[in-house]
């Protein structure tokens, strides 16, 4: 039998224990907090774009090189320096994991459609997930709504991007742990931080709940990974390290930026159809999503730290780092019309006869 949400996590809805007084204020700051963004996101204009070639086709000249048998770390070295990329810094240069498997396939095209077939997967988990939580209509539901989220690992090289393939094995994750699958939905989110290192939010936000569960051979995992990945990345550095010389540089600008909510907008709009869509469009499905996740814990406190880095962290043409947390922000429009009702319902609970 399908369960409802509060079941299906472990969780009890927390709007059942709100006073309607309080129920009000949440739904008045929802209102408010909405129009805020609505209202930034109609100002919202293209930002400059940096000169040279893009990160994608950085990317694919990388796994071109591998294929005729060149070393990681001197073809990426080239790239960067032939794209104006700063050196010095190790957050400019992708750990080798990704770009490695991409390289195993004779073509991009097959990696796309390898990279395709694991998006298929992670859109029936999160059907499966929706079923079991609400029935038909949440599963139908789902089929729709992640469809429009995850399309675009069918657009133009898509398969180059690190961002879309980590939110992918996220969601992964997050389904698996909602249909009690917790050994892959682990083993899904530490892939996810192998392949992007800012997946690392993903992770902590489910170190968070693990403790708060007192679920400790599951935190043990968690603990594993972060050290195998810390000692990966230290042997990255070591790498990239040993070939840097003068004739590499900073990058012009800091990743520092304080882009405030335009960059959490801009990152939120980067989630398959909404990125044909205006950016107020993005800024209502954004605060549905939230909502929607609110018996969630992973993703919403995952979606919640992400918001906050973005506050502050990543250059205007980092948009596309809103990828790793837009298949969250989907599976949370799934469920966002029965959280705003039982809000509604809180607010306004009918007098007894």
């Amino acid at each position: 039998m399908p369960q409802n949400a509060s079941s299906s996590t472990g969780n009890q809805d927390w709007t059942a224990r709100l006073t309607p007084t309080a129920a009000r204020v949440v739904l008045v700051a929802l209102v408010l907090v909405t129009a805020v963004l609505v209202w930034i996101a109609l100002g919202i204009t293209e930002p400059v774009r940096r000169a040279g070639p893009s990160d994608l086709d950085t990317y694919e000249r990388v796994v071109t090189a591998l294929r005729a048998g060149q070393g990681y770390y001197s073809a990426l070295h080239e790239a960067l320096l032939d794209g104006g990329y700063g050196t010095l810094s190790p957050l400019n240069w992708r750990p080798p994991v990704f770009l490695t498997f991409l390289s195993w396939f004779p073509s991009l095209a097959l990696a796309q459609i390898s990279l395709g077939i694991v998006t298929i997967a992670s859109w029936l988990l999160a059907v499966t997930y929706a079923f079991r939580r609400g029935g038909l209509g949440y599963g139908a539901a789902a089929g729709l709504v992640m469809a429009a989220s995850l399309i675009g690992i069918v657009g133009y090289r898509a398969e180059l991007s690190f961002e879309l393939c980590a939110g992918t094995l996220i969601l992964i994750s997050v389904c698996s742990y909602g249909l009690g699958v917790r050994w892959l939905g682990v083993a899904a989110g530490a892939l996810a931080l192998f392949v992007r290192e800012l997946a690392i939010i993903y992770v902590v936000a489910c170190i968070i709940v693990a403790i708060r569960e007192r679920k400790w051979r599951e935190l043990s995992a968690w603990l594993v990974a972060l050290v195998a990945y810390a000692a990966f990345y230290a042997w990255h550095v070591l790498q990239l390290t040993a070939l840097l010389g003068p004739p590499d540089h900073a990058a012009a600008t800091d990743w520092l930026q304080f882009g405030g909510l335009v960059f959490v907008l801009r990152a939120a709009a980067f989630n398959g159809v909404l990125l044909a869509a205006p950016y107020w469009v993005a800024a209502v499905v954004l605060m549905l999503g939230l909502v929607g996740l609110k018996d969630v814990p992973r993703p919403a406190i995952a979606v919640g730290l992400y918001l906050l880095l973005f506050l502050v962290y990543g250059r205007p043409e980092n948009e596309y780092w809103g990828a790793l947390y837009a298949p969250l922000i989907a599976l949370g429009m799934v469920f966002a019309f029965p959280a705003l009702r039982s809000l509604v319902a809180a607010a306004t609970p009918r007098r007894s006869s």
